[in-house]
């Protein structure tokens, strides 16, 4: 029977206006909604509290070899089995997709069980990974549907330059496009990019105003040492105070045959790395770490902290003094408040 009708349908006029009533509905867009209701509630929601917003992109960046990917696995993991990680970070239990344009699936594969195995997860599970190759945009219909079909909460992206296209003059065009794609994935994603010389986010300044939440990543690291520390510095934030700087140290576990078993992830604070405590701690939280070995004056904080002048400490302490936080000794001496 189908046969018999099928010979009486214009397929050319069945198929056009079918592709015709599709791109209609492409072009018309979202839906328009009424803003300025009360909403259900005011405070903002984050896939792992407080450094990813949910359903917003976050961008985390700095030099090759300082520990991005390691972070961005731990997080991926904190999120895909619900455990509080440094902190306090609090996760929204979800999928993670992880979507690799820098290394393979072995790696990956290795250094997520250590993780797994820091975090004291037995289970087997794990979040799921996908290898790319071609630019975000080109692939971006592929992977809307894995988000989709995998009802993915986190995206984490690895790493923007290599995941870029290239379009020859305006390299804002490309990251306009990055963006585009990414927010088509309706959900939350981390995406790791590098930094240029200066030690600014590669590219264009585009990055920085499209990314909602950005964070620096500094590393400090001696020869043959088994563990890296970090500072993860909050450089942007359009919604919500910007975070003081968190203090990560990553322990690099392994067996007798230098084969990595365990990634260990610990609270440290940033006052006390010795290579990052200038360029990644404010001034105040210095000042209060120097007078915790004891009481001293002005001057000679101002000695020992580099890059501070005198006047500076000063306008600092007096802040200090009456936030709380310490009190005027005699002798000119300054120490920190004493509290039962």
């Amino acid at each position: 029977r189908l046969r018999e009708h099928s010979e009486k349908i214009s397929w050319p006029d069945v198929l056009t206006y079918i592709t015709a009533k599709t791109m209609e509905i492409v072009r018309r867009g979202e839906p328009i909604k009424k803003i300025g209701m009360k909403p259900e509630q005011m405070k903002l929601e984050y896939t792992c509290y407080p450094i990813l917003e949910k359903g917003q992109p976050t961008t985390i960046y700095g030099q090759g070899g300082n520990g991005k990917s390691y972070l961005a696995e731990y997080i991926g993991c904190l999120v895909q089995f619900n455990v509080c990680g440094v902190h306090g970070w609090l996760p929204t239990a979800g999928n993670v997709l992880y979507l690799d344009w820098e290394s393979d699936y072995e790696v990956h594969t290795r250094r997520t069980w250590a993780i797994k195995k820091g975090l004291g997860i037995d289970t087997s599970e794990t979040f799921l990974y996908r290898y790319c190759s071609q630019p975000l945009v080109y692939d971006i219909d592929q992977i809307r549907r894995l988000v989709s079909e995998n009802n993915i909460e986190l995206a984490i992206i690895d790493s923007q330059m290599a995941a870029s296209s290239h379009v020859p003059g305006d390299p804002a065009v490309a990251i306009a496009q990055f963006y585009g794609a990414l927010r088509s994935l309706r959900c939350t994603t981390l995406t790791i990019d590098h930094q240029n010389k200066e030690g600014e986010l590669y590219g264009s300044i585009a990055k920085t105003n499209r990314s909602r939440s950005q964070f620096e990543l500094k590393k400090a690291q001696e020869p043959d040492e088994t563990f890296i520390e970090v500072a993860l510095i909050h450089r942007k934030h359009n919604e919500g105070k910007h975070l003081k700087s968190i203090g990560i140290k990553i322990n690099f576990i392994e067996d007798n045959e230098g084969h990595l078993e365990e990634v260990k992830f610990q609270d440290c604070e940033v006052v006390n790395i010795h290579k990052l405590s200038e360029v990644a701690s404010t001034l105040k939280d210095r000042i209060i770490n120097h007078l915790a070995s004891g009481a001293t004056t002005a001057e000679d904080i101002t000695e020992s902290l580099p890059g501070t002048t005198i006047n500076g400490i000063r306008v600092t302490l007096t802040r200090l003094k009456k936030s709380g936080h310490i009190t005027r000794l005699d002798n000119q001496r300054w120490g920190l408040t004493y509290n039962e």
